[in-house]
């Protein structure tokens, strides 16, 4: 009886632990609107970041592990000098370059190094408060495959995310 119990209360327990990320994961799961990005000064006073003012992005964590983000400054969606088929068709994308004015191409060059797109999949360290972005691309291609540790905190409805390795925070807004 008592190596039934003990059977009982092994498969509990490991039933519970195998459950455990899962629910560690879901922690974050949703989808959020950036509301700022602010950089911390020597004063120990948070301002808004100029790169990001006005602009836009979206984080969503699926809670199963994987995560997307994407952030862009104010007028990117208006940058509207590519179709969709011209970005996918060489031939056509060939042409529209080729008839471009060399300031026009490097404003191009600009707008679209602006927008910042990540997708990874994410760990939780509940202890410390942090989450780990293991990137598997990114709009910035010497950032494929690297890691970054967010330290994240809750206020109401608002996801803080804190830059580890620099003064800057973010907060995002779940969207219903």
């Amino acid at each position: 009886m008592k190596l039934f119990a003990l059977a009982v209360m092994v498969t509990l327990w490991s039933a519970c632990s195998t459950h455990l990320p899962d629910s560690n994961l879901n922690e974050l799961a949703g989808m959020y609107k950036l509301h700022i990005i602010e950089n911390l000064d020597s004063t120990g006073a948070w301002h808004e970041q100029e790169w990001a003012s006005g602009g836009t992005g979206y984080i969503v964590y699926d809670g199963k592990g994987h995560m997307a983000v994407q952030i862009t400054p104010n007028g990117y969606k208006d940058f509207g000098w590519l179709t969709e088929e011209e970005t996918i068709n060489k031939k056509l994308l060939h042409q529209k370059i080729d008839s471009m004015p060399v300031a026009a191409l490097k404003a191009a060059v600009e707008e679209f190094s602006s927008n910042y797109v990540y997708v990874a999949n994410y760990t939780i360290n509940d202890s410390a408060g942090i989450v780990e972005h293991h990137r598997l691309s990114h709009s910035i291609p010497s950032a494929w495959n690297t890691n970054v540790k967010r330290q994240f905190t809750f206020d109401g409805d608002t996801l803080i995310l804190k830059v580890l390795d620099a003064n800057r925070r973010l907060k995002w807004i779940k969207q219903k």
